[in-house]
Formats: C-alpha cells, sequence, structure tokens
C-alpha cells in the first residue's frame, strides 16, 4: 500500500486544533522517528489522557484511525479499532462490537511477526471474552479467555497482556460466583504488580476486588482494599481511578450504616465524574446517592435524584439500570401509598422492561450470527459446541423474558387488587372503576406465562421437585422456579407480593419437605 503521508506532514497533522485538548500529544510525537512509533503513542496517549472525555477521546481516536489507514501501517489500524472496542463497551456501545472484534482479531492474525502482534491478538481475545460476559455468556466468555492464554508464552513482552488477562479471568469466576477462582487471578495480578512495583495497576485491581466484597456482603474488607487503593492513587498523583474508589467506598459506609461517610464519599465521587463528563457512571453514582436517602427515609428528595437518574441515563440507554430506578422508585411510592404515582411508574416499568428485551435480543442476534460465524472457522471449536452455543442463545432470550413476565405482571396485579380493595372499601360507588380494574388483571399476563416459558427452558425441573415432594404446594413450587432463575429473596416478594418473612418461610417449609441437608438455593441451582 502507498505511503500518503510524510513523518513531517503526519506530526503537522497531529499539532492541529483538533488536537488542541490534548497538551501532552505533539510534545511526546515530535521527536519519534517512524508514522509507526507516532501512529502508536499518539493512539496510548489520546486514550489515556486525563485532560477529554470518552466522547471526545473517540472523535479524536477515530481521526487518528484515519491518518493510520492513510498511512497504510495495518499494525496501527488494528492497534486503534482494539482500542475504539474498549472504549466503546466502556460507553455502553454495544452496536457492531462483536463484529468489529473479529476484525481486529483477523487484522491481528496477519501481522504476527511484528513484535507486538501477539500482544494484540490477546488483548483481542480477552475484550472479547468480557464483552460475552457482559450478555452472561461466561462459558464462551471464558473459552476465549483461554485461547488468549494459550498465546502468553509467545509475548516477548508479556507483562501488561498477563496482567489484563487475569483480571478478565477474576471478573468472569466471580460473576459465575466461582470466588475461590477469581481470588486466584486477581491474587496473581497483585503479586506480580507488587513485585515490579507497579502501583498504578495496582489502583484498578485493588477497586475491582472490593466491590467484589461487597457483591459477597464483606464491606470491612473491602474497605481495607478501598482505602490502600486511595493511598496509592494520592501517592501516583491518579485521577482516573479515584471516583472510581470514592464510589465504591460510598456504597461500603452506607451498608456499614455510617451515612455522613458514605454521603460525603458519594458526593466527591460525582462531583469528579461529573468533571470527567463520565456519561456511564454519573448514573450510576446518583443511583448510589438516592439509595442512600431511600435508606434514611428522605422520599422526596430520593425520588427527585432517581428521576436524575433516568435523565441522565437517556443517551446512555442503560435499561438495566433504569428497570433498577424504576423498581425502587415503584418501592417509594408504595410506602407512601401514592397509587396514583405507583401507577404510573408500574406503566414506565412495564416499557423499559419491553425496550430491554427489545435492544437486548438484538445485540444477542448480533452476538449470535458474528460469533457463531466466526468460530465455525475455528479448528478448535466443534459442531457440538456450536450447537451448544445456539441453545444458550436461545436460553438467554427466553431467560430475560421470563424475568419481564415475572416482574410486570405480578407488580401491576398487586397494584390492581388494591385500588379494587380501597375502593371496595371504602363503599364508594365507582363500579366502572371496579369493573375496569378487573378487566385489567383478567388481560395482564400472568404466571401461566411464565410457566410457560420456564418448563421451555428447564423442563424437567417442576416434575422432579414433586416426586421428591408431592406435598409441595403451587406457591411454595413458585418460590422454587423464581430460586432457580436466581431472582433474590427481596425480588421474590415483589413478584409473589409476599413479606420477607413470607419467603424464608416458604424456604424453610421446603427444605423440611425435600428432606434436603444441603442448602436449598445450591440445590435448586444444581436440577
Amino acid at each position: 500500500m502507498e505511503f500518503i503521508l510524510t513523518k513531517e506532514h503526519l506530526i503537522k497533522e497531529l499539532n492541529n486544533e483538533d488536537f488542541k485538548n490534548v497538551p501532552s500529544l505533539y510534545n511526546n510525537i515530535k521527536s519519534l522517528e517512524s508514522n509507526k512509533d507516532i501512529l502508536y503513542n499518539a493512539n496510548i496517549i489520546i486514550f489515556q489522557s486525563s485532560s477529554i472525555n470518552h466522547n471526545q477521546r473517540l472523535v479524536l481516536l477515530n481521526k487518528i484511525n484515519n491518518l493510520s489507514r492513510k498511512c497504510g501501517i495495518t499494525f496501527c489500524i488494528a492497534h486503534n479499532l482494539t482500542l475504539v472496542i474498549k472504549l466503546n463497551r466502556e460507553l455502553g456501545l454495544q452496536k457492531n462490537l462483536v463484529k468489529d472484534s473479529h476484525k481486529a482479531i483477523d487484522m491481528w492474525k496477519t501481522i504476527l511477526d511484528d513484535p507486538l502482534g501477539i500482544n494484540g491478538l490477546i488483548f483481542s481475545y480477552t475484550d472479547l471474552g468480557l464483552l460475552f460476559s457482559d450478555y452472561n455468556l461466561n462459558l464462551l466468555a471464558i473459552k476465549y479467555l483461554d485461547k488468549a492464554n494459550s498465546l502468553i508464552s509467545e509475548c516477548i513482552e508479556n507483562y501488561n497482556p498477563f496482567i489484563k488477562l487475569n483480571v478478565a479471568y477474576a471478573i468472569v469466576y466471580g460473576k459465575i460466583k466461582n470466588n475461590k477462582k477469581s481470588n486466584i487471578h486477581y491474587d496473581k495480578v497483585i503479586k506480580i504488580a507488587e513485585s515490579k512495583n507497579d502501583l498504578v495497576t495496582l489502583i484498578p485491581v485493588l477497586t475491582n476486588t472490593a466491590n467484589d466484597l461487597i457483591e459477597r456482603k464483606k464491606y470491612n474488607q473491602a474497605k481495607d482494599r478501598c482505602q490502600r487503593a486511595i493511598e496509592i492513587s494520592k501517592e501516583n498523583n491518579d485521577m482516573i481511578y479515584r471516583p472510581y474508589i470514592y464510589h465504591s467506598l460510598g456504597k461500603i459506609y452506607l451498608n456499614l450504616k455510617k451515612n455522613n461517610k458514605s454521603k460525603k464519599y458519594l458526593d466527591k465521587a460525582l462531583k469528579l465524574f461529573e468533571k470527567m463528563d463520565a456519561v456511564k457512571m454519573i448514573p450510576e453514582v446518583l443511583y448510589s446517592i438516592g439509595e442512600y436517602l431511600y435508606k434514611n427515609n428522605k422520599y422526596e428528595e430520593a425520588i427527585k435524584t432517581f428521576n436524575n437518574v433516568l435523565l441522565k441515563n437517556k443517551s446512555i440507554k442503560e435499561y438495566d439500570l433504569d428497570i433498577k430506578t424504576l423498581k425502587i422508585i415503584s418501592m417509594i411510592y408504595k410506602k407512601i401509598k401514592d397509587d396514583k404515582s405507583f401507577s404510573l411508574i408500574i406503566n414506565k416499568l412495564n416499557k423499559a422492561l419491553e425496550k430491554s428485551i427489545k435492544d437486548k435480543d438484538r445485540i444477542f442476534s448480533d452476538i449470535n450470527i458474528n460469533a457463531l460465524k466466526y468460530l465455525s472457522k475455528e479448528n478448535d471449536f466443534s459442531l457440538m459446541e456450536e450447537n451448544n452455543l445456539k441453545i444458550k442463545f436461545d436460553i438467554e432470550t427466553k431467560k430475560r423474558k421470563l424475568t419481564t413476565e415475572a416482574l410486570v405482571s405480578f407488580s401491576e396485579r398487586e397494584f390492581l387488587k388494591n385500588i379494587t380493595t380501597k375502593i371496595s372499601r371504602q363503599n364508594l360507588s365507582n363500579n366502572k372503576i371496579i369493573k375496569l380494574c378487573n378487566e385489567r388483571m383478567m388481560h395482564t399476563k400472568n404466571w401461566d406465562i411464565f410457566m410457560k416459558l420456564f418448563n421451555d427452558i428447564h423442563p424437567d425441573f417442576n416434575k422432579y421437585i414433586i416426586n421428591k415432594s408431592n406435598s409441595i404446594t403451587e406457591s411454595e413450587l413458585r418460590v422454587c422456579n423464581l430460586i432457580k432463575m436466581n431472582f433474590s429473596t427481596i425480588e421474590i416478594t415483589e413478584i409473589l407480593a409476599i413479606t420477607r418473612r413470607g419467603v424464608e418461610q416458604h424456604r424453610y417449609r421446603i427444605k423440611k419437605k425435600l428432606k434436603l441437608k444441603t442448602d436449598l438455593t445450591v440445590f435448586l441451582q444444581s436440577i
């Protein structure tokens, strides 16, 4: 391919008005000898710059991509695409990510004679593994991580790929609740980073492990990790990771019921994220602040904050956050007995769930088509694995639909029942309202829909439970189904419109009837 740009022309392009917000760029590239070195370093400087936000970063990386193509340097094109994929994933821009990841992998495979070509291929396999994990396709994710791991020994400089890969393994194993393996990989990273005195690497790793501990409700251990991360961050004048640490500390102190400290750190996180224009994290932190207000019975402020979450999240279209936010708003309206607002929120929740289904099905379709197309070319990917993957995609789609039906159906029915009960008790003569509500309940998607989808996914589950104990009641079987689908106790209370104590009583009776010595959840998940 013909080289269009000379070194002088390239440096001039990188010193124009477009790149003025990255003042370090020109000073770091002007003395470099080759176009390849100039573009490679330009990619890294822009990707790591703290002086621009993510959207600005994306624009500049696309400009570097155009310059790389004009220079005809495949290495720099592949490197640029790999960074853009990471950034789009961070921004929640999922469209074509699987396809683009395969494109990057194919490019890296053509330049493995380059000393850093293997590194690029490892990074791309790792990133694709994390992408699949985003959709809970964790077995497929591990397959890609294993492919990356098989190349580690071929790296000339394998420190960064090793760190990245082991963090990815830890994240994926954490998602499938294999805490033992997750901790092994985190410990590997911490050990080697400490041996090399790589304190900057330790900051995100310590924060990740803290968040993992938060999920496991080990708040004091999580706090220790965050405090160490803060110390290292301050020693190294790091500002990129600090708001993430503050956010984690805010959540920790909230769960430890140290409200003043929680609010202090959440406010700090929000301020820094706003300064960075970190559009994906701002609504996440606002949600945590809303939780703080809700737990402290400041319902009016909480609703205002949660509505701000929905507003800030519009540009990102993170539907799971919308759903989570609408659910907690509905809980507040339920607490303060505002039935009208509760009804409106349930309708919004219904729409958000439907949008989520459509969006995820679209993305899943993209994943399905591209993953199977690509993997079918891999010699180590058998026909059986391909068929299993197809089944997995189908099951994940059904699971999302099933979850939607359960949450929407029971929330809406509960509201309608409350309305009709209140009207009847107050002896209001508005029979029309009662009639309309009853009609609505008759047409609301109910448990039968849930069961149909559930039986498609787990055809022998209920049969097995009933055979094990014919005294299991219908309501107890429902609880079993929801536990099998990984619903939490709180979610089960909302879906079935019973108290937390009611759920625990159901669990106790089920365990007794099934004559179990092991944990009920573990047993049901094993069927």
